[in-house]
């Protein structure tokens, strides 16, 4: 029968991952600054759209919409800084399941 064995976090993965936390830890920071800057309620969007974001389907797992958010708001005159802070939770969640993900399990069937 095989033995379950942890995979060793080397190679292209574990710096990916590493790389992954580190925006994770980035954004987190970034959006409690927001949160203290403007007041309590962009705080709540951002950890609204950080817990909302955590279970959904293929749009919430990739980065691409957080981070196109995050540009749209930046290049616009709006002034709404809960949209802003509410991609940068949206942008963390994608970050903390992208670091935590590939920590699989293989079946070593060694005799």
């Amino acid at each position: 029968m095989g033995e379950l064995t942890d995979r060793k976090d080397t190679g292209p993965g574990a710096a990916s991952r590493l790389a992954w936390a580190a925006l994770a830890l980035f954004t987190a920071a970034f959006a409690i600054f927001e949160a203290v800057v403007h007041d309590w309620w962009t705080g709540l969007a951002g950890a609204a759209l950080f817990a909302a974001a955590l279970p959904t389907g293929p749009v919430g797992r990739h980065a691409l919409p957080p981070t196109a958010v995050l540009v749209a708001y930046s290049l616009s005159p709006l002034e709404q800084p809960w949209i802003f802070t509410a991609a940068l939770g949206w942008l963390t969640a994608v970050a903390v399941r992208r670091a935590s993900a590939g920590r699989s399990r293989r079946c070593s069937t060694t005799g």
